[in-house]
């Protein structure tokens, strides 16, 4: 599957996921202002070799400004994802690219209902 743009319903993204595990993505800004494409969903040759064998990405998508109807460079925007923990050990979203790092946001999740980030590009992952 390549990028494809996803269209907001009611102001929520939905991002399809890796075994029926979608992605609920708001924006705190208005949509016109962006594009937000599903990514490519099997990340797994794109799962550093560091990484643990257990790491099953399963959304991954991109949000980027919209400048004169084209997609520009990646937002820099307020916006949260809620996902269903059911099942889900661990939860992780990858910040800041091939340079970037992992971060753990399980007990946010599960405290907040939801995960609230600013980089418009995370590959959102899960440890059985």
């Amino acid at each position: 599957m390549s990028p494809k743009p996803v269209n907001p319903d009611k102001g929520k993204y939905k991002i399809p996921g890796k075994n029926n595990k979608d992605l609920e993505l708001t924006l705190d800004d208005d949509p016109e202002k962006y594009i937000v494409e599903d990514m490519e969903d099997d990340m797994t040759g794109k799962i550093p070799s560091s990484a643990s064998k257990d790491i099953q990405w399963f959304a991954c998508f991109a949000i980027y400004n919209k400048k004169n109807e084209e997609k520009s460079d990646y937002a820099k925007v307020k916006y949260s994802f809620k996902v269903d923990m059911t099942g889900i050990k661990k939860l992780y979203v990858g910040l800041g690219g091939q340079s970037g790092y992992v971060k753990d946001v399980t007990d946010e999740m599960k405290q907040n209902n939801k995960v609230t980030l600013t980089e418009g590009d995370p590959p959102v992952g899960r440890y059985p």
